[in-house]
């Protein structure tokens, strides 16, 4: 069912048995949710225009990216699609 925490030998094991699908939804939350909260933690929101959705957002969208291309890369999949 979920992936989200199982260390990469774990999950590279599995896909080596056949496992062929992986859910790391919860994993790009709490990426989300962390670097949103460093965001306003340091004040950026109160900065400008730093309230304004698409740079409130901005950190976690990237956060979730990097953790995306993580796990693609974790998963034998980068340059498959």
């Amino acid at each position: 069912h979920g992936g989200s925490g199982i260390p990469l030998d774990q999950v590279q094991k599995a896909i080596s048995l056949g496992v062929s699908k992986i859910n790391v939804n919860t994993e790009c939350q709490e990426v989300f949710a962390a670097a949103t909260r460093k965001y306003i933690e340091e004040g950026k929101d109160l900065e400008g225009k730093g309230f304004d959705p698409r740079k409130l957002l901005a950190p976690g969208f990237t956060a979730v990216t990097e953790l995306v291309k993580q796990r693609i890369e974790w998963f034998g999949s980068n340059g498959k699609a």
